[in-house]
């Protein structure tokens, strides 16, 4: 249980690092340069934190050799990933940018978990499983869907415009999935979570600063200092480099279908308190009583899947 309680607390990080990173796209405009900048800050933190604690940047030789070739991917299906998700935050909101990506990720981890992919541990389709699968569907439909859909304002035009942003970030979402089994099988080869994060994140942001510099894009980083931007906005880095640690460490722990289930909860309370107060620039909205239902019920599917 307390591998699961850590992952639900990892889960309030990512509503941060959205609005954070949403932030810093509205002070730098280009959403190449706010990966990044976001990709940097996570990149010196892992390698300070390597440093600290003795864990060399490079793998061996015997390393490279006992690691599939898609154990290296990871990091660049984040810039991917990452990047949607921070046009998505003005397309559909803080809570929907958060929720239905790890929609998608709770689906497909659970695929994930069942054929054992990408080297995870296999765990079968039970029907407990799939009762917790279904008490989370319902309650992201009572949190995200359903208060949609009784909005009578909304035009058909808009509503179509969105539903498409909305299965965009369920498909970033299954992507996440994988990254993350990506991450803790890195992990398991290296011998080292730490070490996983760190070469995943150097990889990645070698990746986007080749291009960042190629497309002339990079001047635009000074913006990023300029003295009336908030504080928080450089969260994004910090808690990008604790997910993808989280992922490399926990996944092989507990499963995919169990972290994102919590990661999911967590992400899911945080969200609807930065809604109700408008905190760190998120659209201030009220939370319904079919919200706070739904929440109930995906706290219940996270209970079921540890049973």
């Amino acid at each position: 249980m307390g591998f699961l309680s850590i992952a639900l607390l990892m889960g309030v990080l990512v509503p941060i690092q959205t609005a954070a990173n949403a932030r810093m796209r509205a002070s730098i405009g280009q959403v190449w340069v706010v990966t990044l900048i976001s990709f940097l800050v996570s990149s010196l933190l892992l390698a300070v934190i390597s440093s600290s604690l003795g864990i060399p940047l490079l793998p061996s030789a015997g390393q490279i050799a006992d690691t599939p070739w898609w154990g290296w991917t990871g990091g660049l299906i984040a810039l991917c990933t990452i990047t949607i998700t921070i046009c998505l935050f003005r397309a559909i909101g803080q809570l929907q940018t958060t929720i239905l990506p790890l929609l998608g990720q709770l689906l497909f981890s659970l695929v994930i978990d069942h054929f054992g992919l990408f080297g995870s541990v296999r765990i079968p389709f039970s029907t407990l499983r799939m009762v917790a699968m279904l008490l989370l569907v319902v309650g992201v439909l009572l949190v995200v869907v359903i208060p949609n859909l009784r909005k009578k304002e909304t035009t058909h035009a808009a509503s179509r415009h969105t539903l498409l942003w909305q299965l965009s970030a369920i498909i970033a979402g299954c992507l996440m999935a994988s990254i993350g089994a990506i991450y803790g099988r890195l992990g398991l080869c290296l011998e080292s979570a730490v070490q996983a994060s760190t070469l995943s994140f150097f990889i990645a942001t070698t990746v986007i600063a080749v291009f960042c510099i190629g497309s002339g894009k990079l001047g635009r980083m000074r913006m990023a200092f300029k003295k009336e931007n908030p504080w928080w906005m450089w969260l994004g880095g910090i808690c990008g480099a604790i997910a993808v640690f989280g992922n490399s460490w926990l996944i092989p722990q507990i499963g995919a279908g169990a972290f994102f289930m919590a990661l999911l909860l967590g992400q899911m309370l945080l969200s609807l308190l930065m809604e109700k107060y408008g905190w760190m620039g998120s659209v201030q909205k009220q939370i319904s009583y079919l919200q706070l239902a739904g929440v109930a019920l995906m706290i219940a599917g996270v209970a079921i899947i540890r049973i």
